[in-house]
């Protein structure tokens, strides 16, 4: 289409814009007049113009608001010159104004050309379109469409998509259809005939027509069989997947290293935590997972698996309230969290001396930062500290009362001093900043999910046990242990966040054995042919540990109930299958050594 569109002629204000412009340069001043707060030389305006005269008559100069209009107007003008030539490429003597409808119009022009072309059938369609209005086509137009809710074949037909028919655009509310013929040629019926045996509906409905006759979608009574099974399995297949969704929901799943399922019950918002486990990967912190996992609670365990195993955790990776933050507790973090259990450290010998800075930084600014965390969300916090801030007792049993024998520069001093800093700092912001804190001290503990290279008692004698290797002993084994299976600690643990005492507790098991007669009682245990030999004593190793947990029966109502036996029975079970899977394990020594496991092949 050609077409003019009506505008006054740009070349009438050519004679304005020449005035106007001579304006503009009037405001477009040389840079020495603005820099004096005077662009027209006004002397009455300031002494800083170096052109201004004092008593000097100047011409009046437009204002401010003036200038932008002179602007404005001029940047319309120039647009009103340049637009025209842009837009109108071709322009007739005949002026006219486009509107929207002429678009329309045009608009369906093409589709009904586009239509024609596609379908052979173009010229029946228009006789039967007819029949339903003055200009059927309008039916088909794009503004017709969209308010009959086809926007997708109106959005086709703006696009200049011919692909999508008019067949198409009318049965769209049938879910599938058959496009084939069914009526074959030589054998067309009428309009009317169809219509009177019901197999075609020809009324108007919603604004919407019906399809040609030699064109309509039927359903057959396999298809209509098919759908319904469609829908029945979709069903099922929701079904199932609501079922499944629910299961994970409420246990773990078994893994090699937990093979047992735990449920996990459904508390309402207003009784389930949330709550953060630093060190929630290693020995200890997996164990204390599944009891707050087991209790209902939304669980967050933070790990930079240092000493931890992934493998602790696999049970729950599954589980919608449980959450792995693989971070650093040294550095800052920002969490909303009810509880914070902070276990993060590495504590065997081996494992705590490799990086002695390292494991200063973690017991002191790790507390720092679960502190500050606890501080700002106000937050209840638990430190495992450790029976190890006694060093090497003068006062057996050690009571909480107790102030310790600790060399401050010996090579266990990065440990027992780093927790002895950090249980004053929980004092101190307790004192301070009124953060609610718990501390527990916590004596020798062993169980599943231990370390096979952590360097301790009971793991480095089962492990020697079960490959019948020397067990070794560092001294003469006189020195004394007690020994506490890991699910009385979690459940210590538990109860002291839950309780109302809010001063150190001993968590421990007074049942108290010698290093020697404890590597007795594995050896016959395993059935092991091992023997036992005895090295050079390690510096600083404390020569008797019992703990006096009068407060904790007091204050917490709790006491150890697994025996050493039975706990021992369960821990040799947990590191058989460790060996079945990863073979040959080297048992980790007194030296300082990264908790990475050693594994040779017999190759």
């Amino acid at each position: 289409r050609t077409f003019t569109p009506s505008f006054v002629t740009p070349i009438k204000l050519l004679p304005t814009l020449s005035k106007y412009l001579h304006q503009i340069n009037m405001v477009v001043l040389p840079r020495h007049r603005r820099r004096f707060r005077n662009p027209y030389g006004d002397g009455s305006e300031g002494h800083y113009g170096p052109h201004s005269q004092r008593g000097q008559h100047q011409p009046h100069q437009p204002s401010s608001t003036t200038r932008s209009m002179i602007l404005l107007i001029a940047g319309m003008g120039i647009g009103y010159l340049i637009l025209p030539v842009l837009m109108v490429k071709d322009i007739s003597p005949r002026s006219q104004t486009i509107g929207l409808n002429d678009v329309v119009q045009n608009l369906e022009r093409q589709r009904a050309a586009a239509a024609a072309a596609s379908y052979p059938q173009a010229n029946e369609m228009t006789d039967q379109l007819g029949v339903y209005g003055k200009d059927a086509t309008q039916q088909l137009s794009p503004l017709n469409l969209v308010q009959n809710s086809r926007r997708d074949v109106a959005a086709a037909m703006l696009r200049g998509d011919t692909s999508m028919n008019v067949g198409d655009s009318m049965n769209y509310n049938h879910r599938r259809a058959s496009s084939d013929v069914d009526v074959d040629a030589g054998e067309e019926d009428s309009a009317e005939d169809v219509a009177e045996e019901g197999d075609h509906d020809t009324s108007v409905v919603g604004g919407q027509l019906p399809l040609p006759v030699n064109m309509h979608h039927t359903f057959t009574e396999k298809e209509d069989k098919e759908v319904e099974e469609e829908e029945i399995n979709l069903n099922d297949a929701e079904k199932r997947f609501i079922e499944t969704q629910q299961l994970i929901a409420s246990q773990s799943i078994p893994t090699p290293t937990q093979p047992h399922v735990m449920k996990t019950p459904t508390l309402p918002d207003a009784k389930r935590k949330k709550i953060l486990v630093t060190g929630g990967a290693g020995f200890v912190g997996s164990h204390l997972a599944d009891k707050l996992m087991q209790q209902g609670h939304e669980v967050i365990v933070m790990d930079n698996f240092f000493t931890g195993q992934r493998k602790n955790i696999d049970h729950w990776m599954h589980h919608p309230r449980f959450s792995l933050i693989v971070h650093d507790v040294t550095e800052p973090i920002m969490l909303e969290v009810d509880e914070i259990y902070h276990l993060a450290c590495p504590a065997s010998p081996p494992h705590y001396q490799y990086n002695p800075v390292k494991t200063i930084k973690t017991s002191t600014m790790g507390t720092i930062n679960m502190l500050g965390l606890a501080k700002r969300v106000k937050a209840k916090i638990l430190l495992t500290s450790t029976s190890e801030i006694y060093g090497d007792p003068q006062v057996h049993p050690q009571p909480e009362s107790y102030w310790g024998n600790v060399n401050t520069i010996g090579p266990r001093a990065c440990y027992d001093e780093g927790k002895r800093v950090a249980e004053t700092m929980m004092y101190s912001y307790k004192n301070q900043n009124g953060v609610d804190v718990r501390v527990a001290r916590i004596f020798n503990t062993f169980g599943p999910r231990m370390h096979p290279n952590d360097g301790r008692v009971v793991s480095n004698f089962i492990i020697q046990s079960l490959q019948d290797k020397p067990l070794t002993i560092y001294g003469e084994g006189q020195q004394t242990r007690s020994f506490q299976y890991v699910s009385d600690l979690v459940n210590g643990l538990n109860a002291l966040m839950n309780g109302n005492y809010d001063m150190p507790v001993n968590l421990g098991n007074p049942d108290e054995y010698t290093v020697k007669n404890f590597a007795e009682h594995i050896k016959e245990m395993t059935g092991s042919k091992s023997e036992i030999t005895f090295l050079k004593a390690t510096k600083d190793d404390p020569t008797q540990r019992k703990p006096d947990i009068s407060t904790a029966k007091r204050e917490l109502d709790w006491e150890p109930v697994v025996q050493v036996k039975e706990g021992l029975e369960k821990t040799i079970a947990y590191f058989s299958r460790v060996l079945e899977e990863s073979g040959e394990i080297i048992p980790t020594g007194q030296d300082a050594s990264k908790p990475k496991p050693k594994v040779e092949d017999e190759a």
